[in-house]
């Protein structure tokens, strides 16, 4: 077996991408804490980007001014989302703050009054419950507590592991504006730099991909939204006709973690039980058949629907997926298996049925 020859023009130019690439992913990897910003703003500019370019159709600048109007575009594209987020925080924010400083002024005191709510259930139970049942909820109960103890460990390690990234962290996000106002602005020369890094038989095919991913991501992300957006609503009003304090606040809660899958619902559902052990103990039956409510109609109709219409996806592989991508990565493996399998088949069938067959040019992004 022969040798590469390093000594031709193509030989040194794959060397050294290679390099290049191996140095990028090591300073990309080592500095990943610090580009988080930056992760959640690439979802935001994929967002907006459909905004930017809706205003630059509007706006029809002459071409020579091509650059001009794509920096307008971005400009009142951010006016459009803060005049949006100024009208809803006219109604939203001053009871959402109200019930914040409440909810954070009074949190210890929760805290002691649900540990004093909790003693005296756990002495009724354990007056009213037959010894043997007892021993097997117990049993059962200790194995789940070891478990959760493991993973809170896990999540703490990790947690101070990031304290050194805090720096980077609050940089990136300060910087986080002018980089979307340029990512917004540029993206257009982005795309056609990128695809320029291709050999020409193969552009066709890059942007079909980037065609495929371009679709399965960005309805995914839409999903997932509108899902915090609709579960959050949906928490937040039953909690008021229940009668629960900080239902706004406690809507506000289920929403974030709805973009935590498994784990977050749990998450919103500790924060409203403490609530309402501390604050009227005798609705937290009420509260728990909500959330159970909330939940089955979310884990059994919305989330298989919505993302198994989305990425057509039936509901009954999405659920052995997140199985799956639980057991390989776990958290991350929960958040990305779902997509990442809708564009791993498309791009499978994709270059299946492009085998022998001439790829159809797709115009410039």
């Amino acid at each position: 077996m022969s040798m590469p020859d390093f000594g031709t023009p193509q030989a040194k130019r794959r060397l050294l991408v290679l390099t290049a690439a191996l140095v990028v992913g090591w300073v990309l990897w080592h500095a990943r804490g610090a580009l988080t910003p930056f992760a959640v703003g690439a979802v935001i500019a994929y967002l907006l980007a459909p905004v930017v370019e809706l205003v630059q159709r509007v706006i029809r600048l002459p071409d020579r001014y091509a650059g001009l109007s794509a920096a307008i575009s971005v400009i009142v594209t951010y006016l459009l989302v803060v005049s949006v987020l100024a009208v809803a925080g006219f109604f939203l924010v001053p009871p959402l703050i109200a019930q914040s400083n409440e909810f954070a002024n009074n949190a210890p005191s929760y805290v002691t009054d649900a540990q004093v709510e909790l003693d005296n259930l756990n002495h009724y139970y354990q007056e009213s419950v037959p010894d043997v049942v007892r021993t097997n909820l117990e049993n059962n109960f200790d194995a789940i507590k070891t478990q959760l103890t493991d993973t809170a460990k896990a999540a703490l390690k990790v947690t101070f592991n990031a304290v050194g990234t805090l720096i980077g962290f609050i940089a990136g996000l300060a910087l986080l504006p002018l980089w979307l106002f340029y990512v917004l602005k540029d993206q257009r020369k982005g795309m056609v730099w990128f695809y320029g890094l291709w050999p020409d038989a193969w552009r066709a095919d890059v942007r079909a991909i980037v065609g495929i991913v371009d679709t399965m991501l960005s309805t995914y992300i839409r999903v997932q939204l509108f899902l915090g957006v609709l579960i959050g609503l949906t928490t937040g009003i039953v909690m008021w006709l229940i009668g629960i304090k900080q239902a706004i606040v406690l809507g506000l809660f289920a929403g974030l973690f709805e973009l935590i899958p498994v784990l977050g619902p749990w998450l919103a559902f500790v924060v409203a039980a403490v609530v309402t052990l501390a604050t009227d103990p005798g609705r937290i039956l009420l509260v728990g058949i909500a959330f159970l409510g909330i939940q089955q109609l979310e884990n059994t109709l919305l989330v298989p629907k919505l993302q198994g219409d989305a990425l057509r996806i039936n509901p009954a592989i999405i659920v052995m997926l997140l199985a799956i991508g639980g057991s390989l990565w776990g958290l991350v493996g929960l958040i990305v298996i779902v997509p990442l399998s809708a564009v791993l088949r498309d791009v499978y069938l994709y270059l299946y049925h492009r085998i022998d067959v001439e790829p159809t040019e797709v115009p410039d992004a």
